[in-house]
């Protein structure tokens, strides 16, 4: 296999286990605050619901069906950054905590300050309450913490 194939497939592996980090701290921070409520549509759930209502936020699918096409399309997403990150990074030494703060900021300030509230599927980031603000960029420095840890890891030299 090539350099490029391995590295393109060990960076869609650790950005698949950085979102599963990502879920899983939201999950907990969700469970901890509000324990007796139940969770509220996940931001990827409404990004699904955007694009399955051609873009006027119209909900047309089944809640299930939202959900498990929702927690698919996150996954692909973050195996997706992660393939990039293990490209940009393939010959050099990370550090998954720098990098982690620098990037997971980067992709929730890109997210949330640019094109998911321009597209009118989330709040804006000064829309936002301070815990969602909170958590969510806890989250995606988690994300992105988690997968350079994998890279870092598990690359061969």
């Amino acid at each position: 296999m090539s350099k490029f194939a391995s590295t393109t497939l060990l960076g869609l592996a650790a950005g698949a286990s950085g979102t599963v980090v990502m879920a899983g701290t939201s999950f907990i921070m969700r469970r901890m605050i509000e324990p007796d409520q139940p969770i509220s549509k996940t931001h990827y759930e409404a990004v699904v619901e955007w694009v399955a209502g051609k873009g006027d936020g119209t909900p047309n699918m089944e809640v299930e069906q939202r959900i498990r096409i929702g927690e698919m399309t996150h996954l692909g997403f973050g195996a997706l950054w992660g393939a990039l990150f293990a490209l940009r990074y393939r010959n050099k030494d990370i550090n998954p905590l720098a990098l982690g703060a620098v990037y997971g900021t980067a992709l929730w300030a890109g997210a949330f300050g640019g094109y998911m509230p321009a597209l009118g599927i989330t709040k804006s980031i000064a829309e936002m309450d301070t815990y969602e603000r909170s958590r969510t960029l806890l989250c995606h420095f988690m994300y992105a913490t988690g997968t350079f840890t994998f890279l870092k890891a598990f690359r061969r030299e």
